[in-house]
């Protein structure tokens, strides 16, 4: 499964590149892929992973934002786009998996 996810993380990056400026797409494709992602692969204790990137990061992103750090250019609230919080939960899931796959991933020399 280590293999399938480092595919899907890199489609995502992929995917906000080349649609940034269409944010509502992407926030309905992260939030599909988010559900699709606890309903077939649940492990134990996404929901922390989930409340943890979904609120710490997105803060933490605006705090910088706000004080002049870097801007979004197509944004909608507190100048972050509504895909950036969807964004760290998939990519929060994603690298939880990838951490915990990779002991098992078999690398061919």
């Amino acid at each position: 499964m280590f293999w399938w996810w480092l595919a899907v993380f890199g489609i995502n990056i992929l995917l906000m590149g080349y649609y940034w400026i269409h944010p509502v797409r992407i926030a309905v494709v992260m939030l599909l892929e988010i559900v699709v992602v606890l309903i077939v692969n649940p492990r134990k204790k996404d929901w922390i992973w989930v409340g943890l990137m979904g609120l710490l990061a997105p803060v933490v992103d605006l705090v910088v934002v706000s004080g002049g750090g870097w801007k979004y250019p197509v944004t909608f609230w507190g100048g972050i786009p509504i895909w950036l919080p969807l964004g760290y939960v998939m990519y929060g899931l994603i690298v939880r998996r990838l951490v915990d796959d990779f002991p098992k991933a078999k690398i061919k020399k």
